[in-house]
C-alpha cells in the first residue's frame, strides 16, 4: 500500500508540473502532451455539455479528472484537477513549499513568465486544485 501511494504521490508532482505549463496552450497542443506524455488520463467526455470548451482526462488507476478550459480563441485559460479527499493534507504541504501563500487554501506563482493563481476547493469525498 506504501508503494502505491507513493507511486501516485510520485505521479502527481510530474503531472501537476507539467499542466501548470499548460496554461495558454492550444486544444491541440494539450491533447498532443498527454496522449503522448500521460497514457494513463484517457479522454472523458461524460457529462459534458456540446457548448462547452473544455478537454477532460480521467485516470481510472488513480480516481483523477483533469479538465482543461478554453477561451473563444481556443486557448487554456484555466485547469482542475480532482482527486480523492486522502491527498488534501499533503498537497497542501506540497503548495506551501512550493508557491507563496495569499489566504487558506490559496497560493500564487509565476509559471512561464506569466502570473499563476492556484486554489483548492474542498469537498465531502474530493477536492479540486485550480490553476489560473
Amino acid at each position: 500500500m506504501l508503494t502505491l501511494t507513493v507511486i501516485h504521490i510520485f505521479s502527481f508532482i510530474v503531472l501537476q508540473q507539467n499542466i501548470e505549463n499548460l496554461l495558454g496552450k492550444s486544444k491541440l497542443e494539450i491533447q498532443q502532451t498527454m496522449s503522448n506524455q500521460y497514457p494513463d488520463y484517457t479522454t472523458n467526455n461524460f457529462g459534458i455539455k456540446q457548448n462547452d470548451n473544455t478537454l477532460r482526462f480521467y485516470n481510472s488507476k488513480k480516481d483523477a479528472t483533469l479538465i482543461f478550459y478554453f477561451t473563444n480563441q481556443q486557448k487554456c485559460k484555466h485547469i482542475k484537477f480532482i482527486e480523492d479527499i486522502e491527498n488534501l493534507d499533503q498537497r497542501i504541504q506540497e503548495f506551501n513549499k512550493k508557491y507563496t501563500k495569499v489566504a487558506a487554501l490559496k497560493w500564487k506563482a509565476t509559471i512561464s513568465q506569466r502570473p499563476v493563481t492556484i486554489s483548492i476547493e474542498k469537498e465531502e469525498y474530493n477536492f479540486t486544485i485550480i490553476f489560473q
